[in-house]
């Protein structure tokens, strides 16, 4: 499994599912530099979990910890508002083979 196949199955999972999320996360994703960034935190997010490639940053380890108070106080103003559709994606995510 590569990065780059994770990669395409987050952005179709968030594609289909931002609206999940809730409403800030729906619309950050309509905007093109937001869609990028939670695309890109959301595959280090499933490569970190999966132990593929490099560990994500200090939200992301976090966030795969399962510290809530430190994913919290390491999320940028974009994650902050995406944090459930992050669980969503990383509890309901199957990459096929």
């Amino acid at each position: 499994m590569t990065q780059e196949k994770i990669r395409k199955a987050v952005e179709e999972y968030l594609d289909k599912n931002a609206h999940s999320g809730g409403v800030e996360a729906e619309m950050l994703m309509h905007v093109p530099s937001s869609r990028e960034h939670i695309i890109n935190i959301g595959t280090s997010i499933m490569c970190t979990k999966l132990g593929i490639g490099p560990e994500g940053g200090g939200f992301v380890q976090a966030f795969v910890n399962n510290d809530l108070r430190e994913t919290f106080g390491r999320a940028d103003q974009i994650n902050r508002q995406c944090i459930r559709l992050y669980l969503l994606l990383s509890y309901n995510l199957r990459i096929p083979q």
